[in-house]
C-alpha cells in the first residue's frame, strides 16, 4: 500500500479554515462512511472522539489484498500487516491533532479514515499559535515514534545505517534488512520506514491540506495577519500541487497524482474563499457591547489552564478551612496561643482578600 496523505479539517473558527472541512458531515462525499469505534470518554485528552471508516477505503483495501494474493501467501501476509500498521500510524497522527487542539482550548470530536489518509475535525481558537500547535500535534506523534522504532531495530540487531537513512532512497537499507532475514524484522523496519515517510511527506510539502501547508500559513499569520497569510499560502500550495502532479505523471506514481489533484482542488477552493474574505469585517463585532465588542471573544480554557484554575480553587478552599480553624483557636485560647506558622497563614489570607 502506498504512502497516504493525511490532514485535519477546521471550521471557520480554526487556523486553516474553510475548504472541505465545511462540508464534512454535510451529506457529501465524506459522509460515505461507517462507524468504526468511539474512544471511551474517560480516556484523557481524546475521550469521546468517534472514528469512522470511509466505504472507498474498504473497497480499495480489499482490491489491494486481492492484487497481493497473486504473488503468493507470503506477499499477501506482508501486505495485510503493512496496511494495518499504516492505518494505525495514520490514526495515531490524527489523534495527535485532536489532542493538541483540545489542549489549546479547541474542540475535536471525529476522525475519518479514507483512501488518502485521515481527516480529523479540529476547531482550535482563532489564533495563530493555537492553530500551529494543533497542526504540529500530528507530525509530533510521528516524531516521537521515530526513535521508538529506531531503538527497537537496534535491539533486534539492525545497524545504524538501516535506522538512519534517506526515506526517499531506502533501497540499500531495505536490502540489508532482508539479508538479516525474519519477517518480523522486515515488518518492524517497514513500519519505521513508513513512519519516517509520513512525517517527511506531511511536513515538507507546503500545500493544503498537508500539515506543511498549514504550518507555512500559521507562521505567516503570526507575522502578517490571517488574510494575507492565507493568500500567500494557498498560492504556494497551488504551485506545489502542480509540481508534485507533473512529477507523479513523469514517474508513473498514480497514488501521488491523486494526492496532488486533491491538494490542488483544496488549495483552489480555499483561494476562492480567501478572495471573498475580509481581515476584520465591521459586522464581525458585537455592537451591543460598545467598545467591548471589538475585543476577541474569550476562548475556552485549555486543559492546562483548567488544571491551574482547579488547583488554585483547591488551595483557596484549604486556606479558608485553615483560617476558620485558627479563628476558632483565637476565640478559645487568644492570640498568644498562635504559632508563627498560624500567624503567617492569617497574613496570607489577609493579603489575598485585599
Amino acid at each position: 500500500m502506498g504512502i497516504q496523505d493525511r490532514r485535519y479539517d477546521q471550521n471557520e473558527s480554526g487556523g486553516g479554515g474553510g475548504g472541505l472541512g465545511s462540508r464534512f458531515g454535510a451529506g457529501g462525499f465524506f459522509d460515505w462512511s461507517l462507524p468504526l469505534f468511539r474512544v471511551p470518554r474517560n480516556v484523557p485528552g481524546i475521550g469521546g472522539i468517534a472514528v469512522r471508516l470511509h466505504i472507498l477505503y474498504i473497497i480499495i483495501a480489499i482490491s489491494e489484498l486481492f492484487s497481493a494474493n497473486k504473488y503468493g501467501p507470503q506477499w499477501l501476509q506482508y501486505s495485510a500487516v503493512m496496511m494495518g500498521v499504516l492505518f494505525l500510524l495514520v490514526l495515531l497522527h490524527e489523534f495527535g491533532h485532536c489532542l493538541a487542539c483540545r489542549v489549546v482550548g479547541g474542540s475535536a470530536d471525529q476522525i475519518l479514515m479514507w483512501p488518502l489518509g485521515g481527516l480529523a475535525t479540529c476547531s482550535p481558537p482563532h489564533r495563530w499559535k493555537a492553530a500551529f500547535i494543533t497542526t504540529i500535534g500530528g507530525p509530533g506523534v510521528n516524531a516521537i515514534l521515530a526513535p521508538v522504532f529506531g531503538v527497537a531495530l537496534l535491539l533486534a540487531g539492525v545497524g545504524w545505517s538501516e535506522v538512519i537513512f534517506n526515506p526517499f532512497a531506502p533501497g540499500d537499507a531495505a536490502r540489508n534488512v532482508r539479508e538479516l532475514g525474519g519477517m518480523k524484522l522486515i515488518w518492524l523496519w517497514s513500519a519505521h520506514y513508513m513512519n519516517l515517510m509520513l512525517l517527511a511527506f506531511n511536513v515538507l510539502l507546503p500545500m493544503f491540506p498537508m500539515d506543511g501547508g498549514r504550518i507555512v500559513q500559521e507562521l505567516l499569520w503570526w507575522r502578517m495577519g490571517h488574510r494575507r497569510s492565507m493568500t500567500i499560502s494557498v498560492n504556494l500550495g497551488l504551485i506545489c500541487a502542480i509540481v508534485v502532479g507533473v512529477y507523479s505523471i513523469v514517474s508513473g506514481q498514480m497514488r501521488l497524482l491523486g494526492v496532488a489533484l486533491f491538494a490542488g482542488i483544496t488549495c483552489y477552493g480555499m483561494k476562492q474563499q480567501v478572495a471573498m474574505m475580509q481581515d476584520e469585517p465591521a459586522w464581525a463585532y458585537n455592537t451591543d457591547k460598545g467598545y467591548g465588542g471589538f475585543q476577541d471573544e474569550p476562548s475556552e480554557p485549555s486543559w492546562f489552564e483548567k488544571r491551574k484554575i482547579k488547583a488554585a480553587q483547591q488551595r483557596k478552599s484549604e486556606l479558608n478551612a485553615e483560617v476558620d480553624r485558627i479563628l476558632e483557636k483565637i476565640r478559645k485560647e487568644g492570640m498568644g496561643a498562635l504559632t508563627s506558622k498560624e500567624r503567617a497563614i492569617l497574613q496570607e489570607a489577609s493579603k489575598s482578600n485585599r
